[in-house]
């Protein structure tokens, strides 16, 4: 059903959808208050979708805590008199860097280093602030990571904390399901059990992303589900020196810890991870 044109709580009006998924809309929407346009993402059903309702509250509270970082701003969070729950956010205007990266790899490129530090540093300040205060993203992938256009002021925005994970929190992903995008789902997260889970899937996950934009692909590239789960959790790590060998050979040293299988053996902390990369590759 379009809601174009319905006002939240006397304030909001919906103008256009710009983005649905399974359990929710967002809409590019007018602050009748302010005159500035705003996102609107938008629960419907709560009565229906408990635990989604409880996601998208996790989600504004987890997004309102890391205000000042890169996480998209929240304006605020409520409940329309009929119960639908909806979350305001900054209108992004842009793309994100899974679009961005492909443009390059199709091109047969990738990012150079110097240009993947400036795009990755704010996210990398954001979680580890967001890891301080014990918010786990869970689904880290370059869809995630929106580039603003010039005209709205530049800069990145990390994006969907859908799948937050609090510490400490009741976990509402049940025993044995999987959350996450499968390329960059850390080893842990695919045996099922979100009570064993910490912000070193985070790291893992951004370790992915790294190696994407360096590598121009994911580190295991298989169509198959199955298979990409036993390389994920077996195989030895990939070389990304083989991939450019223009990059120093320690790069696969440091591949090794980032995406190790066992969390005890990889860097404990992103900024950790991001300063040893940052030794290793020459701006």
């Amino acid at each position: 059903m379009d809601l174009a044109g319905r006002i939240l709580d006397g304030r909001y009006q919906l103008l256009r959808l710009i983005g649905q998924g399974n359990h929710g809309v967002v809409y590019r929407a007018l602050d009748l208050a302010t005159r500035a346009e705003v996102a609107v993402k938008l629960l419907r059903e709560i009565d229906a979708n408990p635990e989604y309702y409880v996601r998208m509250v996790r989600e504004a509270r987890a997004m309102a805590a890391l205000a000042g970082t890169s996480a998209v701003p929240v304006h605020g969070f409520g409940s329309d008199v009929d119960g639908s729950f909806y979350i305001v956010m900054e209108l992004l205007e842009g793309m994100n860097l899974e679009e961005y990266a492909h443009r390059i790899e199709t091109r047969g490129g990738h990012l150079d280093n110097q240009q993947m530090f400036t795009l990755l540093d704010p996210i990398v300040t954001t979680l580890d602030l967001a890891h301080t205060r014990g918010i786990v993203h869970r689904d880290l992938k370059p869809s995630n990571i929106f580039l603003m256009d010039e005209n709205r002021g530049g800069g990145v925005r990390l994006l969907d904390f859908g799948l937050v994970k609090l510490m400490g929190a009741r976990p509402l992903t049940r025993q044995g399901m999987v959350a996450g995008s499968p390329s960059y789902i850390a080893p842990e997260s695919w045996r099922g059990n979100p009570t064993q889970l910490d912000h070193r899937i985070d790291v893992y996950s951004f370790a992915v992303i790294i190696f994407r934009l360096l590598g121009g692909r994911v580190p295991f590239e298989t169509p198959d589900l199955m298979e990409k789960l036993r390389l994920v959790t077996t195989a030895a790590r990939p070389s990304l020196y083989a991939l450019r060998p223009d990059l120093p050979r320690d790069i696969d040293v440091w591949v090794q810890q980032a995406m190790a299988i066992d969390p005890d053996y990889r860097f404990a902390r992103v900024r950790a991870m991001w300063n040893a990369l940052r030794h290793i590759l020459p701006a």
